[in-house]
């Protein structure tokens, strides 16, 4: 019998339907299985045409999906944001997309992983009444394989309250692209870098270092405005997006640079207070995300940039409502809002992902110091 490896809330989880704050039948796309695409073609919530519910879907990038109605959502979702097809049906209708959401398993050879993705805003609801992510089984005292153990290694750093978020983030990419060198990797050359006093001499050697806040700045601007334009092109997420990225395209242009330090040093401590919460969510996609059945090292260093990347436009996502807000407080209800839309935007596979770097950078593994740079210093 395998093993199960569960985040500690994953089997407490319940969707709470029509009381979500942000439902999940809105503004993306929901994927219709091949079996489910059967059993709808013999299934009609109209008794009195009998059309059939396949004409609800539509071919989108290559695959089936629920086309939505010109309000965004799912044409299945009725007014008290219940779906009509549970009500009329049953669970057992639902599409393999919808009756997992927002539940993900991996199934490797000795073990199944189960994990909770942020798309959810009861899950991030579930992460900031957590002081820590805990696990069913502890994973330092797992003999697994060596990527398991590399993973294992970025969820104790990540998790290491003594280094910001910003150093934790910087120090676990330069530890993966040391052992991304390596032709042999053991449990001796992860072990070490578990060492207190490695941590520390790297987190010193960061904070040694000249950050120039600007160019993060700068940076962080153009990436957040590259990443939402198909959604901006498609409508998607319009209230939450184009308020700021019209912002973001205004500043892209000109901007006072003595203001812009001043604010970016304020809103500083106003993200600050959110820290926990921040810090379980990049440790819940390290878990979630960075290995997968079939992960090489490199694919676990890509998957971790692509964290790295979503951390920041969160943040710089967050920097831009507060500027809009005129510097007023930081919400929770905005910051767990925008994990779920930036988790929703950049929810690509493997293989979109791949393709996005391809075409963005000039390689797939980037120097540390593009990290550092989307990173930079608090």
């Amino acid at each position: 019998m395998k093993k199960e490896i569960k985040t500690q809330f994953y089997d407490t989880f319940v969707c709470i339907a029509d009381r979500c704050s942000f439902t999940c039948c809105q503004e993306w796309k929901i994927a219709v299985d091949d079996a489910t695409y059967s059993k709808w073609n013999c299934l009609s919530l109209d008794k009195q045409t009998n059309t059939s519910l396949n004409q609800y879907v539509m071919q989108k990038d290559g695959n089936r999906a629920i086309a939505l109605n010109e309000h965004k959502q799912c044409p299945f979702l009725n007014e008290q944001k219940l779906c009509n097809l549970v009500l009329a049906f049953g669970d057992d209708v639902l599409s393999e997309t919808c009756a997992s959401f927002p539940r993900q398993v991996h199934e490797f050879k000795d073990r199944k992983e189960y994990s909770l993705v942020s798309c959810c805003p009861e899950v991030v609801d579930f992460m900031n009444q957590q002081d820590a992510i805990r696990f069913t089984m502890n994973l330092l005292e797992m003999d697994e394989d060596v990527l398991f153990q590399i993973r294992t290694m970025m969820i104790a750093i990540m998790q290491n309250q003594q280094f910001s978020i910003s150093n934790c983030v910087m120090m676990l990419f330069y530890i993966l692209l040391e052992l991304n060198q390596k032709k042999i990797i053991s449990k001796n050359d992860i072990d070490k870098y578990m060492q207190e006093s490695v941590l520390k001499e790297l987190s010193e050697a960061i904070n040694k270092m000249q950050f120039k806040t600007l160019d993060t700045f700068e940076e962080n601007n153009e990436l957040f405005l590259d990443m939402v334009e198909n959604y901006r092109k498609q409508d998607l997420y319009t209230g939450y997006l184009e308020p700021i990225a019209m912002l973001a395209e205004n500043l892209s242009s000109e901007y006072d640079e003595y203001k812009i330090t001043t604010h970016l040093q304020q809103f500083e401590g106003q993200f600050k207070m959110f820290e926990k919460l921040l810090r379980n969510y990049i440790v819940m996609d390290i878990y979630t995300n960075s290995l997968m059945p079939e992960s090489t090292l490199e694919n676990i260093v890509v998957m971790f940039q692509w964290i790295a990347m979503e951390f920041t436009i969160i943040r710089h996502t967050l920097f831009l409502k507060w500027l809009l807000e005129e510097q007023r407080s930081l919400t929770y209800s905005d910051v767990r809002d925008y994990i779920v839309v930036i988790s929703r935007m950049m929810g690509y596979d493997h293989e979109d992902i791949y393709e996005y770097l391809e075409k963005s950078f000039e390689a797939f593994v980037w120097d540390w110091g593009y990290l550092a740079l989307l990173i930079g210093k608090n």
